[in-house]
């Protein structure tokens, strides 16, 4: 039986072959183990100038966390300067030579104003301008009492109804109505379709038949 071992080295490359002999009848005996004196292999003295190098750590503490660290900053804005101001207007925007207060020159100023051709682009423009912001103010409270006396006059009455006649299906397998036509002239007849809601429920020989109805007989249809 040979041994080989490979030493991984940085330097040469070097192969340490042991080969040693056993005869085979030897094979499968088991060990027998002894007691024997303790044998040093390797001494190492220690080294003083390694020992001056070493440095006792002091006891430190150190805090952690597991939340998010967050900051917070604050700026300010430029600010931006704004002023209310109000002007009473009750008359203006007229040429030094006319006075507001005569109504002669008044008139003559409107109507040389109105026979100039710019004068009726401009009403048309406005136009629109202005229409636009009337159907803005003019908008509906939904929420407003018009009429408050008439809601007395009126008198509520609970609902009700009652049964007048029933109109069955004259078969002797029942069924239910599934569709019902009135008639157009007058309301006084009405075409029923019957059918059996059941799934697969319908049994052989059911009738298929729809009937018309006269309002005044609910005995039989027509």
């Amino acid at each position: 039986i040979n041994a080989e071992y490979m030493g991984n080295h940085r330097g040469p490359k070097m192969d340490i072959v042991y080969v040693y002999q056993r005869k085979r009848r030897e094979f499968g005996r088991h060990p027998h183990l002894q007691d024997r004196p303790a044998e040093v292999i390797v001494d190492v003295a220690p080294d003083d100038s390694l020992r001056e190098q070493f440095i006792e750590r002091d006891v430190a503490e150190t805090a952690i966390q597991i939340t998010k660290d967050f900051s917070e900053h604050e700026v300010n804005t430029e600010r931006f300067e704004t002023a209310s101001t109000g002007i009473n207007h009750t008359e203006g925007g007229w040429p030094k030579d006319v006075d507001p207060n005569e109504v002669e020159h008044v008139m003559r100023y409107r109507k040389k104003v109105e026979k100039d051709e710019s004068y009726v682009s401009a009403i048309l423009h406005l136009g629109s301008v202005v229409e636009h912001s009337i159907k803005q103010n003019n908008a509906v409270d939904l929420y407003e009492d018009y009429f408050p006396s008439s809601a007395n006059d009126l008198v509520l009455e609970p609902p009700s109804a009652r049964t007048v006649n029933v109109y069955r299906d004259p078969n002797n397998v029942k069924r239910s109505a599934t569709s019902v036509s009135w008639y157009p002239d007058g309301a006084r007849k009405l075409a029923v379709a019957y059918a059996v809601l059941h799934f697969q429920g319908s049994a052989e020989g059911v009738s298929l038949n729809s009937y018309i109805w006269d309002l005044e007989n609910p005995a039989v249809p027509e």
